[in-house]
């Protein structure tokens, strides 16, 4: 995944900033100003939140059903 398209699913999903969404899923904020495409597991994720935006469902939701931490 380029990191164009991850900055355009994570604002569609509602976060503000990369950050943000790194808070949410567990990630040190600084880890995505290395990338310039993304790793399959947080594109997983990033996918998996996008869903879940679209079908109403929490992420925490999700994430306590996966039993993510």
């Amino acid at each position: 995944m380029e990191k164009k398209e991850f900055k355009k699913i994570i604002k569609e999903i509602g976060f503000t900033s990369q950050g943000r969404f790194a808070e949410e899923i567990g990630v040190k904020a600084s880890t995505f100003t290395t990338y310039k495409i993304i790793p399959s597991h947080i594109k997983r994720i990033t996918k998996l939140a996008l869903l879940a935006k679209q079908n109403g469902i929490p992420l925490d939701e999700i994430r306590d059903s996966l039993r993510v931490e």
